[in-house]
């Protein structure tokens, strides 16, 4: 069945099966021709790509005009960082294509492939392997805001009787977290027609569980933002967060998945366990950096070998340290292995989206092999290739903005 991106899609068009919300809300019939109200519609409830005659591969494409040798160039230079996935599955072909037009769009061939430098006298040290994640779980971090303001959110949320304006008043005690709230909420990553001036409106229109879940992502980020740049650099960090929460949200909404914005955070978080080691262990870190680079091993797996554990481990201690939902909990956990988690499709969204964000080299997580796609998560996301080809330009469009609004724009 043809897709096209709704951000392509012209008036006129005419549809081909029923567009649905992630709810199974009907929003317009097969054999309906598309208007401009259409649009708008489609942009407010998340529908990045709808099935309409007209479109082809020429149309997907279209604007696509690379000198071929530079996408012959950056196609070789991507081909190692691809060496642990099989080129030939058809989803990762795909991937492989959009990641050698992305980056080609970009008017550069990346020959680092995301090597990360790490400072010269940078060591591992072996007698804290054993002890590295004993500490991490028994040591008190202090976290700026994150505790009092979601605990509070979590209990306003249980109660049956609480309403937008509580939920809104206990965000408010954070103008940043506001701030940035609104500016998300009126991009169009959201796609609203009239604007949303207030919190309290913003959880009337998106929901409870939705805006608790942005206020989460967004202040758990921002605990880990004092990294100094000698360490890793914190820009680049969390732009590949943004590329992963933005890519979670798309794929969810293209495979009919409720609760995309729990996706989106998701996927912002699903790394922080490589944070609490950069901020912690910045010895540790630096090795582990310069070792999996030079040695052509992925950083995933020479974290086990250096450390005894892997920065997921980290990042489940954690969320069990800061009481997180544990849907939200095994998403991140799970994302390397999404097979094994509670909600096998939900964490392989994640699971894909971090292998789109690596590919189009959006960002930098220290990794610079592509993480190696599961196949068996791929075939219960029971998504084709070709709507790959849509949601991916369409998640870079929202990432461009909200790269901005994180304070790391152009």
């Amino acid at each position: 069945m043809p897709f096209l991106a709704t951000g392509q899609l012209k008036t006129g068009m005419i549809l081909i099966d029923d567009v649905t919300d992630a709810n199974g809300r009907l929003l317009l019939s097969k054999g309906q021709s598309i208007s401009a109200n259409h649009l708008t519609i489609f942009k407010m409830w998340g529908i990045d790509q709808v099935p309409v005659e007209e479109a082809d591969q020429s149309t997907t494409d279209a604007g696509i005009q690379s000198d071929p040798d530079v996408l012959r160039r950056v196609a070789e230079g991507l081909k190692p960082a691809f060496a642990d996935n099989d080129l030939a599955h058809p989803a990762i072909a795909e991937v492989f294509r959009q990641a050698v037009i992305h980056r080609s769009r970009q008017s550069a061939v990346r020959r680092d492939m995301d090597r990360i430098a790490a400072p010269a006298q940078a060591h591992h040290a072996p007698g804290m392997r054993s002890d590295m994640r004993k500490f991490i779980a028994s040591r008190t971090i202090t976290l700026p805001e994150i505790p009092t303001i979601i605990f509070k959110l979590n209990d306003i949320i249980a109660d049956p009787f609480s309403s937008a304006e509580d939920i809104a008043r206990v965000i408010s005690t954070s103008p940043g977290l506001c701030a940035i709230l609104l500016r998300i909420v009126n991009s169009a990553f959201y796609g609203f027609p009239s604007r949303i001036d207030s919190i309290a409106r913003a959880v009337t229109v998106i929901g409870t569980k939705e805006v608790s879940a942005l206020a989460m992502g967004i202040t758990a980020m921002e605990v880990f933002k004092d990294i100094p740049p000698t360490v890793f650099d914190m820009q680049a960090f969390t732009h590949h967060s943004l590329a992963c929460g933005v890519l979670a949200r798309v794929l969810a909404a293209n495979g009919k998945l409720r609760n995309t914005e729990q996706m989106f955070v998701a996927g912002l978080l699903h790394d922080i366990g490589r944070l609490v080691i950069f901020r912690y262990f910045p010895r540790q870190a630096a090795s582990l950096l310069s070792g999996g680079a030079a040695g052509g091993e992925s950083l995933y797996a020479r974290e086990k070998a250096v450390m005894g554990f892997r920065h997921t481990d980290i990042a489940a201690d954690l969320f069990e340290k800061w009481k997180l939902p544990m849907a939200l909990t095994q998403n991140v956990v799970y994302h390397h292995r999404p097979s094994a988690a509670q909600d096998p499709v939900k964490a392989a969204v994640v699971h894909l989206a971090d292998i789109i964000a690596h590919s189009l080299g959006e960002g930098k997580s220290g990794e610079w092999r592509i993480p190696t796609l599961d196949a068996a998560a791929w075939e219960s996301l029971r998504l084709s290739p070709r709507i790959l080809a849509v949601s991916i330009p369409q998640a870079v469009h929202h990432l461009n903005f909200l790269t901005t609004v994180f304070g790391h724009g152009a």
